[in-house]
């Protein structure tokens, strides 16, 4: 996004907004979606700032003229919004290079460790990586151990459970069987 500015005189393009004033220039604000190649550039950013601070001191001049209310304040937004676009863009811009080489940098260590044979220091024993494990590999053992036991315990007690329901089930239909019978003898004598 850039503020430029322009006669009164000249009309604003399509992607253009003017914002007009009762000064004799007033400023155009032309929004620029595509983002710039040279946006991390010196001269670029102290060309934006200078524009930024050129905006802000014209909006600091004009708090005691007397402009719409309504103009004064949305320059002011778009002011801020130009400012918040830069610093996203900029930093976005930033964090992007900065992931890209740390990412390179990675990949070079692992390229090196596995081009390079393993280095072992003179009367040190050579252990090889599934002897020893990390701490969280230990802890991560010890979890999945107790998950385990966890379930087989969880799974016993299923067990019994249906043993039990499936005891109380004959119970109750041998408990059935001998009032039907004592019932058929009632009425049978």
């Amino acid at each position: 996004m850039t503020i430029t500015a322009s006669e009164p005189n000249q009309k604003p393009t399509n992607n253009q907004t003017a914002i007009t004033q009762d000064q004799p220039s007033s400023s155009t604000i032309q929004t620029n979606k595509s983002t710039n190649p040279h946006i991390l550039k010196s001269e670029y950013l102290k060309a934006e700032m200078l524009e930024m601070s050129a905006e802000l001191q014209r909006l600091v001049q004009l708090r005691r003229s007397s402009t719409l209310k309504v103009d004064y304040q949305k320059r002011w937004a778009t002011l801020k919004a130009r400012a918040s676009e830069l610093l996203n863009t900029v930093s976005q811009k930033c964090i992007k290079i900065q992931e890209a080489a740390n990412m390179h940098r990675i990949s070079s260590v692992h390229l090196v460790e596995e081009d390079q044979a393993p280095l072992f220091p003179a009367n040190t024993p050579y252990f090889p990586k599934s002897d020893y494990m990390t701490r969280e590999g230990r802890l991560f053992k010890l979890l999945k151990e107790r998950v385990k036991k966890d379930q087989e315990a969880a799974k016993a007690r299923e067990d019994l459970l249906l043993q039990k329901q499936l005891e109380l089930e004959a119970a109750l239909k041998r408990q059935e069987a001998l009032i039907a019978q004592l019932m058929n003898k009632q009425a049978n004598p």
